[in-house]
């Protein structure tokens, strides 16, 4: 073989150290971070581009901002709620940079369409517009006649529900184990004859008597069974055993109020509350169905495939 077959031609060297070095280049963490921030520029131009610029600039953002008295006084009152005192000129001109910042950066977002299709931007815009429909239901005190037809037609929701109170004996199943049934019992029986209840028994830590409580209340401390079993037991007399979440008891109704339906006296405070708040609700829901009437909504439905339909058709079924 002649030697200077085994000679590497010049440009065949300078090619592999222009590939090492584009590799290299390719490799730097600089270039990725400016190919993407392009990217991301070049994909934020293109969907702002069709509604920013529709046959032009004209749907530019405006380039006007006007910062009016009432924007500065806002500004200087949030500042000195927060700090408690007044800003300075300069602590001023910050806050008022702020608030050009985010005019200019919202207007350029809602140009670019960055609001679309966002569930957190739409329920904040929600929450503004429900804001606004409480403001205009803005109500004044209602007459008694108002409170007399309210208090009527809701009178069911102000019931009093069943209350008791009543003293127990209680008996540690856990403890007693197979012998807690029979050791019930024969307590049953000696305080039907008289035996002294705070002598028999065992310990339990939320007392031996309970005051005059809803049914309801009673349930949540000794569980919704036990407090269904009280209205059925005679009052004064001791009655058991009865299961709860902690054991056995043996109880004594010592009070019962009966369900009743109160007199619009009983319940003047709630129900004021409560009409305040449904006529506010009834004024809202007044004013969205005034501008539901604006609008025409139309709801795409799945298209049926040629052979579902067939089968439907054949089933008798319809679709939705």
């Amino acid at each position: 073989m002649n030697v200077s077959d085994t000679r590497v031609a010049p440009q065949t060297v300078g090619g592999r150290r222009r590939l090492r070095k584009m590799k290299k280049l390719l490799n730097e963490p600089l270039l990725h971070f400016l190919l993407l921030g392009g990217a991301l520029f070049l994909l934020f131009g293109l969907r702002g581009m069709p509604d920013r610029f529709p046959g032009g600039a004209a749907g530019a953002p405006s380039p006007s901002i006007l910062v009016t008295q009432n924007d500065l006084d806002q500004l200087r009152a949030r500042f000195v709620k927060t700090w408690q005192r007044p800003p300075t000129e300069d602590e001023v001109q910050s806050l008022l940079d702020e608030f050009i910042r985010d005019e200019i950066l919202y207007r350029e977002a809602q140009a670019a369409g960055l609001d679309r299709d966002d569930s957190v931007v739409k329920r904040r815009l929600r929450m503004k517009m429900e804001f606004i429909f409480e403001d205009i239901a803005a109500i004044g005190e209602p007459s008694e006649a108002d409170l007399q037809a309210f208090f009527q037609q809701h009178r069911e929701k102000y019931r009093i529900e069943p209350q008791c109170a009543f003293r127990h004996v209680y008996v540690d199943a856990d403890m007693r184990k197979e012998d807690a049934m029979a050791y019930a019992d024969q307590t049953l029986a000696r305080l039907r004859q008289g035996a002294d209840p705070a002598a028999a028994g065992d310990p339990f830590v939320l007392g031996a008597t309970v005051e005059r409580s809803p049914l309801t209340e009673i349930g949540r401390q000794f569980g919704e069974g036990f407090a269904k079993t009280l209205p059925g037991l005679q009052e004064g007399q001791w009655e058991g055993p009865i299961q709860s979440g902690f054991g056995l008891h043996l109880v004594q109704i010592t009070e019962r109020r009966d369900a009743r339906l109160p007199d619009l006296a009983e319940v003047g405070g709630s129900l004021r509350t409560d009409w305040a708040t449904a006529r506010q609700q009834e004024l809202k829901n007044a004013a969205y169905a005034k501008m539901r009437e604006r609008y025409t909504v139309e709801i795409e439905r799945p298209r049926v495939p040629p052979t579902a339909a067939g089968s439907e058709a054949r089933t008798g079924m319809a679709a939705r």
